[in-house]
C-alpha cells in the first residue's frame, strides 16, 4: 500500500510540474494578475496622455477602440469639440460632429441594459452618439470635471491616468461659437500595450440594419 501512495504521489507531483513548465512557456499570465490596456495618446504639442481601458466595464467598446487604434483610425484628428473645463470630443474624420468608422456598435450603458458600473467623473472617456442609443463609432470625449448626471446615459469605457493637467490646459484654450479650438490640437498618434492579451475585433451593426430597425 506504501507503494502504490508513493507511486501516486510521483504522479500527482509530475503533473504539477508539467503544468507549471507549461504555463510559464507559453507566456500567458493568470487572467488576475494581466493588468488593464493602457492606451498612450501624443499629441501635435508634444503632450503624452496615458489612459486605462476597461474591458470588465464596456468589453466591446474597448474591442472597438483597440482595433480603430491599431489601424491608426485616430492619427491626425483633431478635437472636433471643446466645452471649457467640461469635456473635449475627438474621433470624428469628418470634423463636424457627424464622422463615424461606417458602423455602429451597441451602447454599453445601464440605460441601454448593460451593467456598466464606471462612473463619469474626471478623466473619464466615454462615447459620443447620437440621440438614440446604438450609434457609438468612433468619436468618444474626455470629462474634464465630474458628471454624475451622464451616469448611465453614455458609455463609459477609460481613464485617464497620466497627462490630465495638459488635458486641461487644452480644455482652457480659446475656443470658437461652435465649440472647436481656434489653435488646432491634433492627435498625432495613439498605441496600446495590452499586455499580451488578444482583444477581438468589435461586434458591429452596420448603418443600414440600424435604418431598418
Amino acid at each position: 500500500m506504501k507503494k502504490i501512495g508513493m507511486v501516486f504521489a510521483v504522479i500527482i507531483v509530475s503533473m504539477l510540474l508539467f503544468y507549471s513548465v507549461n504555463e510559464a512557456s507559453s507566456g500567458k499570465r493568470p487572467e488576475a494578475e494581466t493588468p488593464n490596456p493602457i492606451a498612450t495618446v501624443v499629441l501635435s504639442n508634444k503632450a503624452v496622455i496615458k489612459v486605462e481601458l476597461y474591458p470588465e466595464h464596456a468589453p466591446n467598446t474597448v474591442n472597438n477602440f483597440i482595433d480603430l487604434v491599431n489601424k491608426k483610425f485616430y492619427d491626425g484628428m483633431t478635437f472636433s469639440k471643446v466645452v471649457p473645463n467640461y469635456l473635449l470630443q475627438t474621433g470624428d474624420p469628418i470634423g463636424d460632429g457627424t464622422g463615424f468608422p461606417g458602423y455602429f456598435i451597441k451602447s454599453e450603458c445601464k440605460q441601454n441594459g448593460f451593467k456598466n458600473k464606471l462612473k463619469c467623473e474626471v478623466g473619464t472617456l466615454c462615447m459620443a452618439r447620437a440621440r438614440k442609443y446604438n450609434t457609438e463609432g468612433s468619436q468618444f470625449f474626455i470629462l474634464l470635471e465630474d458628471d454624475s448626471g451622464l451616469n448611465g446615459q453614455y458609455t463609459a469605457f477609460g481613464k485617464v491616468v497620466e497627462g490630465l493637467s495638459k488635458l486641461k490646459e487644452i480644455g482652457q484654450m480659446a475656443a470658437d461659437t461652435d465649440n472647436s479650438l481656434v489653435e488646432d490640437i491634433k492627435i498625432q498618434s495613439i498605441t496600446v500595450d495590452t499586455f499580451g492579451v488578444l482583444y477581438s475585433e468589435p461586434q458591429v451593426i452596420s448603418i443600414f440594419e440600424h435604418r431598418d430597425s
